[in-house]
């Protein structure tokens, strides 16, 4: 429980070169001494996240990082702890050296934070020192946020403070399901036949999601697979929405009626994180897939692989069948992605149901910092299946990136 509540805290992230004075900086901003500052470079080789008291806004998680310059970061295109720390971030602190001007680090940095749109803050630090000009001119250049300090001194600390917690970022989560319905409203979810299967309690765990989501005006209707047509039969009107389990989205789509909305638990879940867009885009990446490329199939369980895991045994064969390509495919099942991620020409990844928001928006993130195109398994079934048009209707801003013109 204190792993999970530490995740899901705002994570904001402080990065820099080197000795530019990041962990000084934080003891100043919240108001202790939490991390080891020393001027001699490279103190911080590793990143440490503390959960620290930000006042007034509140507790936080605070990511420390070692200098960017340690690993020629960006250049290398390797999952490595500065990409990890700011693929983690909800917010970013780039601590610049005064006298400096910015490096090509440094500019990387700042490109790399807006693609992942990790909202960030500069601290043009040492100021006791001078100011080198031409550094002011270049930020501005790029029309970013900065504020002269010096933390050595503690001048300029507290307005840097208050504007980063004005900056913050708020909880602005879209609706899962409710803006999809309205009152009166029936949503039938089905379940598979078997609860005793692996994602038994995945499937549980969604059906209370969607119960939680719905008001008490609406009504949801939870039915085995198997017994959906017995429970259309039965309803006086058809039910407003479905929503399906992944591995039976072909039967229900064949037995539901077309004028029924349908969608399902995965894509639901990718909307309301922000993701569905980019997972959308993945299927372009499925469809230009050539002899020799390779595919990571990414699962978060960190049990050991079986042979009758979903990614090993459908979604490799569903793939390779569609694609009638020789592919290269590896599975890589645990925390996190594998260094080599560039190596890879598109990832599919399962739809984390182990996984925490953080984690799942953090892997997404690497991904995009990469330019890797990343797809779940919600949406690559329906895709191979034939139904991804129709279980994307409910959702116009995702439409277009597949090239589909809506149709009533």
């Amino acid at each position: 429980m204190v792993k999970s509540a530490k995740v899901e805290k705002l994570h904001i992230a402080i990065v820099g070169r080197r000795n530019v004075g990041k962990s000084l900086l934080l003891n100043r901003v919240v108001s202790q001494e939490h991390f080891i500052v020393n001027d001699i470079p490279g103190t911080t080789t590793d990143p440490i996240s503390e959960v620290v008291e930000l006042l007034p806004y509140g507790p936080v998680v605070i990511i420390d990082t070692a200098g960017i310059d340690d690993e020629n970061d960006f250049g290398k295109k390797t999952i490595n702890k500065t990409i990890k720390a700011i693929s983690s971030a909800d917010f970013a602190i780039v601590v610049l050296d005064a006298r400096e001007e910015l490096d090509k680090s440094e500019t990387e940095l700042i490109m790399y934070l807006r693609k992942l749109q990790v909202p960030f803050l500069v601290a043009v630090n040492k100021i006791e020192f001078g100011t080198n000009p031409h550094l002011l001119t270049e930020l501005e250049a790029l029309e970013v946020t900065y504020f002269e300090i010096s933390c050595k001194e503690n001048a300029g600390v507290d307005n840097f403070k208050k504007k980063l917690i004005h900056l913050l970022p708020g909880e602005k989560e879209k609706s899962l399901i409710e803006d999809l319905v309205r009152q009166g409203d029936v949503v039938l979810m089905t379940v598979p036949n078997d609860f005793g299967e692996l994602n038994g309690r995945a499937i549980e765990s969604q059906v209370q999601k969607i119960r939680e989501a719905l008001s008490g005006d609406i009504n949801c209707i939870v039915v085995k697979n198997s017994d959906l047509k017995d429970a259309l039969a039965q309803l006086k009107n058809t039910p407003d929405l479905v929503v399906a389990n992944n591995q039976a989205i072909e039967q229900i789509a064949v037995d539901l009626p077309e004028s029924v909305k349908l969608t399902t638990y995965s894509i639901l879940l990718a909307r309301q994180e922000g993701n569905l867009t980019e997972f959308v885009k993945g299927i372009q990446k499925v469809k230009k897939l050539e002899n020799g490329d390779k595919v990571l199939i990414s699962e978060a369980c960190d049990h050991h692989l079986q042979e009758y895991d979903i990614g090993n045994a459908k979604i490799q064969g569903l793939l390779k069948l569609h694609t009638k390509k020789n592919l290269h495919i590896d599975i890589y099942n645990g925390s996190g992605f594998p260094a080599n991620l560039s190596e890879y020409q598109l990832i599919i990844h399962c739809d984390g149901c182990m996984l925490s928001k953080k984690e799942r928006q953090v892997r997404i993130k690497q991904a995009t910092l990469l330019g890797i195109p990343i797809v779940n398994y919600g949406v690559l079934i329906s895709y191979i299946r034939g139904f991804l048009p129709r279980v994307l209707l409910p959702f116009e801003d995702a439409i277009p990136e597949l090239g589909i013109i809506r149709y009533t």
